[in-house]
């Protein structure tokens, strides 16, 4: 195990992570973690659960130990990952700004991309749309998530927020919302405006790659008024 491990680590080092498979990117993370001959039966066990490294790295650390059989330390090492490089991104994007549902789409699109069980994850920003902050509020399962009012006011509140953006993925079918993420919105928004934050969007991606603003689809029915705001086709009141 040790000469593989060595040729990859000389193949990432000299090569760079794409020159690996996706077979390849599991089984040199599991050297790391697993003993002997464990970390090719680990990174079998992940490649025919998930299919790449990018899709078990992002599933919950709980499933890949008790489902996959992975240890505690090689499930931590494999989620730790994309958590710090959407931290990286986050922290490097004081110039990103959400202003827009097409920025939001994409950048939330890229947040929720890979994840196994629908997710919600919020993003807290200044009065110009600029990141400050950005946080997993819950995972659900492969049909639903909860959408917590206290958690991401909590949130909000820490981050010290203006806008606060929220997101989840529907894991099966399109983005299109459920009566649940239409009546949940809504009583979120009404929450977060007594605290003087606004909702600025909540962003569904689907299944099939699509994402949808709820405030340009909905006309903005669950939302207040942000006018800095901006769609990507002009909104009329005669539908």
């Amino acid at each position: 195990m040790n000469g593989m491990k060595n040729e990859l680590c000389t193949r990432c080092l000299n090569d760079g992570p794409d020159s690996l498979s996706e077979y390849e990117k599991l089984l040199l993370l599991m050297s790391f973690s697993e003993r002997g001959e464990g970390a090719a039966a680990a990174a079998d066990r992940l490649n025919a659960e998930y299919g790449s490294y990018r899709s078990a790295a992002d599933s919950d650390p709980v499933f890949l130990m008790q489902d996959c059989g992975i240890s505690t330390a090689g499930a931590a090492l494999l989620t730790l990952f994309p958590q710090l490089s959407r931290r990286c991104a986050v922290t490097s994007c004081g110039s990103i700004k959400l202003d827009s549902a097409d920025s939001a789409k994409r950048f939330f699109s890229a947040q929720l991309r890979s994840a196994r069980r629908e997710t919600l994850i919020a993003a807290a920003t200044d009065k110009r749309f600029r990141i400050i902050c950005v946080e997993r509020i819950s995972t659900g399962n492969d049909s639903a998530v909860t959408i917590s009012n206290r958690r991401i006011a909590d949130f909000a509140l820490r981050s010290d927020a203006a806008f606060v953006f929220i997101a989840h993925n529907h894991v099966s079918g399109s983005s299109a919302p459920s009566q649940y993420d239409k009546s949940a919105t809504l009583k979120l928004g009404t929450a977060l405006c007594s605290l003087d934050i606004l909702l600025a969007d909540h962003i569904i991606t689907g299944a099939d790659g699509s994402a949808i603003s709820m405030r340009e689809s909905s006309r903005a029915e669950y939302f207040p008024s942000v006018s800095e705001y901006k769609f990507t086709r002009q909104l009329t009141t005669d539908g």
